[in-house]
């Protein structure tokens, strides 16, 4: 049991230190320049380091470099822009080299570090926009993943002592996804097309009169 117990606490512990991929590692992080100052101060930041990302809006190749057209994320403890967010706007990140559209796809999240360059201007369909924009110095590309919440974990059944030996127990995990989509209590399957689960047919035998 106390092994059991230093396991779960192990696994708690290295799931609270959190570290950011080394490609996207800075030396200073106090000197980051932050998406609102970048947006609102842009002459008087412009050169320094950001670390920004988001989801990617648009993959632009250009003969000796590659533009990306980011959605503005922030990003959680390991670096990875957290995409339930609301976004506050667009940014560019320029890249050195060819990036290929169908590895970098648009909607796949990104993380990039940077040096700011000048205010942008574009579109985004027919709006005329401005966009904050940076050199590339070090990017990670993340991977897919379906994310969970552990609500709760309990370990023993009853949280009292029987006698002299602990009562048995039993594991209990509450496990919530992260999307909001709805759930069947049901097992049931239903066939392509079908929007309702069909009546219980009563097994029961009619009695006879």
């Amino acid at each position: 049991m106390i092994i059991r117990l230093s396991m779960l606490l192990g696994a708690i512990l290295l799931a609270g230190c959190s570290t950011f991929p080394d490609k996207i590692k800075v030396a200073d992080t106090n000197a980051l320049v932050s998406y609102e100052d970048a947006s609102s101060q842009a002459e008087q930041v412009k050169g320094k380091m950001v670390r920004w990302g988001g989801a990617i809006a648009k993959v632009e190749n250009k003969p000796e470099s590659t533009v990306f057209e980011m959605v503005y994320y922030p990003l959680n403890g390991y670096g990875r822009p957290v995409s339930d967010d609301e976004s506050m706007g667009r940014f560019r990140m320029t890249v050195n080299g060819f990036m290929d559209p169908m590895v970098y796809k648009v909607g796949r999240l990104m993380t990039f570090t940077g040096e700011l360059g000048e205010l942008q201007k574009g579109l985004v369909g027919e709006h005329n926009y401005v966009f904050p924009s940076a050199q590339v110095k070090g990017y990670y590309l993340w991977k897919n993943v379906q994310r969970i919440d552990v609500s709760a974990v309990s370990l023993w059944h009853q949280d009292y002592w029987h006698g002299y030996y602990p009562r048995p127990y039993h594991r209990r995990y509450f496990i919530r996804a992260t999307n909001n989509s709805s759930r069947q209590d049901s097992g049931a399957t239903r066939p392509a097309g079908i929007t309702t689960y069909p009546k219980p047919v009563s097994t029961q035998r009619a009695e006879k009169k």
